[in-house]
């Protein structure tokens, strides 16, 4: 086996990434490598990529253990990553060859670079002229490049991380027929992908994990789209239930690629697999990007250019990413509570306005954000928009990073908030997250909406069969 990882064990603080994972790839092998978010995946190609070391079992790559990414590559290990790492200013063949160029008499050869990039793009094909600006070409040539990277190393193994993310369907189909070509010739790849579809096409065997375990492993011809549903899925236990909801005014009405009615007291879920779109259709409503959907707020039509337009209207978005985007961490949390909603900067009307929300969530003032921790911060954005009395709330990923007591606090702030005839959209990656808050939820795929699950259809299964199609 060029690459075998066995044992795997790996822990970032006090959570457990990987639990005793084994995983191999041989030749001419191309691997399925599946799971939800957080199951372990990525960690798990970092280590066979020499990025991340084990805390405990080995990595082998024939009979030799990577101890940074620089060895992994001289063992023959590529990793190419969903966002490609590259030179936008320099040409195709530069790229290709970046880092280890031909030197004549101290400086780069050029004719010779040129004639070595050349060769190696002319396996990959898609007749791309290494004297090319690497900023010209298509997602599908940037993709080319980057594996004719990887074969320039003299790659043995390839770790492809979710590689038709950006592509066309025509761009996603010539990928297919190079890998062929490449496992025809040899080279093991890993195939890291949420789209279910392409792993029953172009993998030979599937392996499942699941909270960092392995939890599965088939030849994919004994594989079908519901039994991988199944495996990636398992059982969602359900303790929290969202409140009961009845059809009352509609306070948000959104049109377009994505198309919904929101109620006065309702939690809708936009559900997905990470890049599913979920976050632009919160940043578009809160004018954070153009809007490309048509808005009606109580029956209105509402332009939306910029966040005050969004504010104007009662929008709030607590943000995926609390401490660069909700939060000045180097602020004190008093003032953080009322930045949105002061008009002057009063140390009066600070804490005026911060006290009530210090109080609730019993969240230590007098000093900076940063001191926090992170369920004590996220409180803190969810309490300045709570100040500014919003009609609707956007929520992107609000319990991220939390431990189990913190999500659950801001659950019931949610809740809270929805009982209270707050609308509220919630965004999360999380299948049991969604089935705990939400009413209904749409599903979204590659920033469309893929379709709609109500209350009861709220499951893993459920979800990732909209999805992942």
């Amino acid at each position: 086996m060029p690459l075998a990882l066995r044992g795997v064990e790996k822990s970032f603080g006090g959570v457990r990434a990987l639990r005793g994972v084994d995983f191999d790839v041989a030749p001419g092998e191309i691997v399925g490598l599946l799971g939800g978010n957080g199951a372990g995946k990525s960690t798990l190609m970092k280590i066979a990529a020499g990025v991340h070391q084990p805390d405990a079992g080995t990595v082998s790559i024939d009979g030799q253990s990577p101890t940074s990414p620089a060895d992994a590559i001289r063992l023959g290990v590529s990793l190419v990553r969903q966002e490609l790492i590259q030179a936008e200013d320099l040409d195709v063949g530069s790229n290709v060859l970046l880092g280890h160029e031909p030197h004549r008499f101290g400086i780069i050869d050029r004719p010779a670079l040129y004639s070595r990039a050349g060769k190696v793009l002319a396996r990959v094909g898609g007749d791309i002229d290494p004297r090319t600006p690497l900023r010209s070409l298509s997602p599908g040539q940037k993709q080319r490049t980057e594996i004719a990277r990887a074969l320039s190393l003299d790659a043995k193994v390839l770790l492809l991380d979710e590689p038709t993310a950006t592509l066309s369907e025509t761009d996603a189909a010539r990928l297919f027929t190079l890998l062929r070509d490449l496992r025809k010739n040899g080279i093991a790849m890993v195939y890291i992908s949420h789209r279910l579809r392409e792993v029953l096409e172009i993998t030979d065997r599937v392996v499942c994990l699941r909270d960092g375990e392995r939890v599965a492993e088939l030849p994919t011809r004994e594989a079908t789209l519901d039994k991988l549903v199944e495996l990636l899925a398992g059982t969602t236990n359900v303790t929290e239930v969202a409140p009961p909801t009845g059809r009352s005014e509609v306070v948000l009405s959104v049109r377009g690629r994505v198309s919904f009615d929101l109620h006065a007291g309702e939690i809708l879920g936009l559900a997905g697999l990470v890049g599913a779109g979920r976050s632009s259709v919160l940043r578009e409503l809160f004018g954070v990007r153009p809007c490309g959907l048509e808005v009606k707020v109580g029956g209105k039509p509402l332009s939306i250019q910029n966040p005050r337009d969004a504010m104007a209207a009662g929008f709030a978005l607590v943000p995926e990413e609390r401490g660069s985007q909700g939060l000045i961490l180097s602020m004190l949390v008093e003032r953080n509570l009322a930045l949105p909603s002061l008009h002057k900067f009063l140390l009066e009307d600070e804490m005026a306005i911060a006290r009530p929300y210090i109080e609730r969530f019993r969240i230590r003032a007098g000093g900076p954000a940063s001191g926090l921790s992170g369920g004590n911060q996220q409180k803190i954005v969810l309490g300045k928009w709570m100040a500014r009395d919003p009609k609707v709330l956007l929520l992107d990923e609000p319990t991220r990073g939390l431990d189990v007591r913190a999500k659950r606090d801001v659950h019931d702030v949610v809740r809270e908030l929805a009982a209270a005839g707050k609308a509220i959209i919630v965004s999360s990656s999380e299948a049991e997250e969604i089935a705990a808050l939400c009413h209904r939820a749409i599903v979204l795929a590659q920033g469309r909406s893929r379709g709609e699950l109500g209350r009861a259809e709220l499951t893993d299964a459920n979800i990732l069969r909209y999805a992942a199609a």
